[in-house]
């Protein structure tokens, strides 16, 4: 039988195999493939020149000599935790919504940092340089939710993931040590929005991963799709 209702979709969705499957979300989401790095040319100044200011040397002032770049590798799920099967919803004739609420979902990687500096002396440029560092970079949404946006026909389809809640980001400096400036590193990305570039790419992962594939099977043979 063709799947003709969202009430099938709901049906399945609130079944004993998908709740199965659900339990081994935790161990299935870390071993998912990511995108190779996310980078970011465009970063402004995070304030990484001031490493090089000496309080001896007040007449020199090293600034900003450009956009600094920010690049994250190695990204992962590290961590998903208390994955529960929640309800599911129908938005309208053809699509329906199929929640899951986690305990804590945490995205890590590396992070590196690059920022041209100039160094000043009474306003006259007299030498240029660049700090750099580099560290680990985690973001962890708790006590929150996602959905899978399935599309009803004769099978089901995904066409997107809606992540929600608001990321905590942590960094850790290996190299470029931890100045207070390093801090704009964090928030740099609520306040340039690649917590929204990296929720994007999370959205992306689930929306794609082979769990998710596994999922729609069971709704599809559990409905006759």
């Amino acid at each position: 039988m063709a799947i003709r209702t969202p009430q099938d979709v709901i049906d399945a969705w609130g079944s004993m195999e998908i709740a199965a499957w659900a339990q081994k979300l935790p161990g299935l989401a870390p071993q998912q493939n990511w995108p190779s790095s996310v980078e970011t040319s465009n970063a402004g100044d995070i304030g990484a020149c001031s490493v090089f200011n000496s309080p001896q040397e007040s007449s020199v002032i090293w600034d900003s000599d450009g956009d600094a770049t920010i690049t994250l590798s190695s990204l992962k799920i590290a961590t998903m935790a208390g994955v529960r099967v929640q309800t599911a919803v129908a938005a309208d004739a053809a699509t329906v919504h199929l929640p899951l609420s986690f305990a804590q979902l945490e995205i890590s990687g590396n992070y590196g940092y690059s920022q041209p500096c100039a160094c000043y002396d009474f306003g006259k440029k007299i030498e240029s340089a660049t700090a750099s560092g580099s560290g680990t970079i985690a973001q962890t949404i708790s006590d929150n939710s996602l959905y899978y946006v399935a599309n009803v026909g004769d099978t089901l389809s995904l066409s997107a993931v809606v992540v929600n809640g608001t990321p905590t980001v942590s960094v850790h400096p290996d190299t470029g040590g931890w100045p207070d400036w390093l801090a704009a590193i964090a928030k740099f990305f609520s306040v340039f929005k690649e917590e929204d570039a990296l929720r994007a790419k999370v959205q992306n992962v689930f929306l794609n991963a082979d769990f998710s594939k596994t999922m729609i099977t069971l709704i599809n043979a559990r409905t006759g799709g």
